[in-house]
């Protein structure tokens, strides 16, 4: 549950975001807000920059010196990170942005998705720094269960409504209309079963080959995946992972980032949010995924993305456990 902690205060800074298009002092409470956590960052950084450092000035051994080597890289790529989320911090390079990327540089909302975007990204390219063995040894302590996994897809859930101005800015109604989030026709209804099962496909394809052709780093991952997952390999354990990773994760990623980062820069950021898989072929699978679903989020609506995502989740869990 205290993994969800640091969302919540991302929560925090949305609401104040959105309530500073209309009111200067929130406004400016917002990039004080990013601000720090710009600061706190690159203080992290430079700590785990440091540590191999220190460790060896204090006479440490080489085996507890061991981890500090592996801390480096997460601290350049954390400190780097800020560093750019600072630059984000300003106008002129919002602008510049803004050429590329459908965002507005004067708004706040948009300043704080920006800032958020870097963060995320640079701190999942720095966990990918330290290794697989490394993030295996760390997941050993968040084994996820039903508590945490559900209110993390709340906290998204609730990031996107936030994000998008309910009650703020936008009715219901309205928030509704900018997530493009409808019942799915009989028509999408089929192109999601369509869907599902081809993602299926290409999932138990490249899987077989995954395993014969990389059986060590198929193992790795697959352990990862266990040791996250276990609990809910049953059907309804299953289903309660499908369905809120379904409409938690497609309402905020295809709902509320993809209007403002577009395809591209939304499936990059989605792939970084599963970066417990390592660099593997089940990233590249993510990474298709995301494509997928964006390209049907801009086709038929989000709605029909979460019941891709709901049914590949759930499926591919029931079909795993099925198949060990």
């Amino acid at each position: 549950m205290w993994l969800v902690l640091p969302y919540l205060a991302i929560l925090v800074v949305v609401v104040v975001a959105n309530i500073g298009v209309s009111r200067r002092g929130w406004r400016w409470a917002t990039y004080g807000a990013l601000a720090v956590l710009n600061a706190g960052a690159f203080a992290w950084g430079a700590l785990a920059l440091l540590l191999p450092t220190l460790l060896v000035l204090t006479g440490a051994s080489p085996e507890a010196a061991e981890p500090g080597a592996s801390l480096r890289n997460l601290g350049i790529v954390t400190a780097i990170g800020s560093l750019i989320a600072s630059l984000c911090l300003l106008r002129p390079v919002r602008r510049v942005l803004a050429r590329r990327v459908p965002l507005d540089p004067t708004s706040p909302v948009h300043t704080a998705a920006l800032v958020l975007y870097v963060h995320l990204a640079s701190s999942s390219l720095g966990l990918l720094s330290i290794g697989q063995d490394w993030m295996l040894g760390g997941l050993q302590a968040v084994q996820a269960d039903v508590t945490s996994v559900v209110s993390g897809q709340v906290v998204f859930l609730l990031l996107a409504l936030a994000g998008v101005g309910l009650g703020v800015r936008r009715s219901l109604e309205a928030t509704l209309r900018r997530l493009n989030l409808h019942l799915p026709t009989a028509k999408q209804a089929l192109l999601a079963l369509a869907a599902t099962v081809a993602l299926l496909a290409i999932d138990y394809g490249v899987s077989r080959v995954w395993e014969q052709l990389w059986p060590t780093n198929y193992e790795q991952v697959m352990s990862m995946s266990e040791m996250l997952f276990s609990q809910f390999a049953t059907p309804v354990g299953a289903l309660l992972l499908g369905v809120s990773a379904g409409m938690g994760e497609e309402i905020l990623f295809r709902g509320a980032l993809q209007p403002r980062f577009g395809l591209l820069l939304t499936t990059v950021l989605f792939a970084c949010g599963h970066v417990q898989y390592g660099l593997s072929p089940a990233l590249l699978e993510i990474l298709v995924m995301g494509f997928a679903l964006g390209y049907v989020r801009d086709r038929a609506n989000t709605g029909t993305c979460v019941l891709i995502h709901a049914g590949y989740n759930t499926l591919s869990m029931l079909l795993a456990t099925h198949w060990s």
